[in-house]
């Protein structure tokens, strides 16, 4: 699991703990989005999922909506069908989210994987939207197994700037690292969460960086923003010259006279086609930024900074 960064974006999640919401003081702390509860169960509505629904939407914040699991009590396209009743008409823009914890582990590892796979399914059939799942750290590692790792995460760990990792998640897409956060316009505590910018960004509508190739793999980060996709290529990693131009500013071009590509007035010898594209290492890159370049073999990233 990766660290806390500074690139993280600030985000909250709420529920009738926190009674009446005023948005406008919570957007005016450096929040910019919010996970809403909506159900749990197959019963239970949330009183202020409506309001807080419309009213942080109105103040500019993105959000999402998310379901309390029971599949000690019920069967997992019953608890889907009820959360996808009672959210449709409100506009979400991040996944919705299958909170699974506590009780839930009486079903057992093997069980409750399966619970939870056939819940982010079905409401994804019903709704059309992406879902993923929050847990515990704990909790996660010791029941979520590796058929759910192809959801996002969205991980709980108080009191640490890195979460326990586990079997199933390389990295978070969201961590919940205090349940004890001050937030202006809330009375009391409230969770408050790190966000990766480049997942906030995917559901923001922000141009995101993709793959040119099911081949690249790895990422490359630039002062913790994803820059671009690469491939290893005996050893190194080389990603795209034109991603490493549009995340940094710089212009790419191709000099016919002399076959190379160049950044700005940089020209690069050491290059490789595939597919029509030049690929430059991500070395290179950091050495023209005079910057430092290391590789994370665990989540599959090379960080550039500078």
């Amino acid at each position: 699991m990766q660290a806390k960064s500074a690139s993280n974006l600030k985000v909250i999640d709420v529920s009738h703990y926190q009674g009446n919401v005023d948005w406008k003081k919570v957007r005016g702390d450096g929040v910019v989005g919010a996970f809403i509860k909506a159900t749990e169960g197959t019963t239970f509505k949330d009183s202020t999922l409506s309001s807080n629904a419309v009213n942080a939407a109105a103040e500019g914040l993105l959000v999402g909506f998310y379901h309390y699991a029971h599949p000690e009590k019920t069967d997992a396209v019953s608890e889907a069908a009820y959360f996808a009743s009672v959210i449709a008409g409100y506009k979400s823009d991040f996944p919705y989210v299958l909170d699974v914890e506590g009780d839930a582990s009486k079903l057992g590892a093997d069980k409750l994987t399966d619970w939870c796979v056939k819940w982010l399914q079905e409401v994804k059939r019903l709704t059309g939207r992406d879902t993923m799942i929050y847990s515990g750290a704990s909790f996660a590692n010791s029941y979520l197994g590796k058929a759910l790792g192809q959801w996002p995460l969205w991980i709980a760990h108080y009191g640490v700037d890195t979460p326990m990792g586990n079997n199933t998640w390389s990295e978070w897409a969201v961590f919940q690292y205090t349940s004890t956060g001050i937030v202006d316009g809330i009375a009391g505590n409230v969770d408050v969460n790190a966000m990766e910018k480049a997942f906030y960004d995917k559901y923001a509508g922000v141009t995101v960086v993709k793959p040119l190739s099911e081949l690249d793999t790895i990422k490359v980060v630039i002062n913790d923003k994803l820059a671009a996709y690469g491939r290893n290529v005996n050893g190194s990693v080389y990603a795209p010259i034109r991603q490493f131009g549009d995340a940094l500013g710089m212009t790419v071009s191709w000099n016919e006279t002399e076959k190379v590509p160049y950044l700005n007035d940089i020209p690069f010898t050491q290059y490789i086609l595939f597919e029509g594209s030049s690929y430059v290492s991500a070395r290179s890159i950091g050495a023209i930024l005079g910057g430092t370049v290391t590789w994370d073999g665990k989540t599959q990233k090379v960080y550039i900074y500078y």
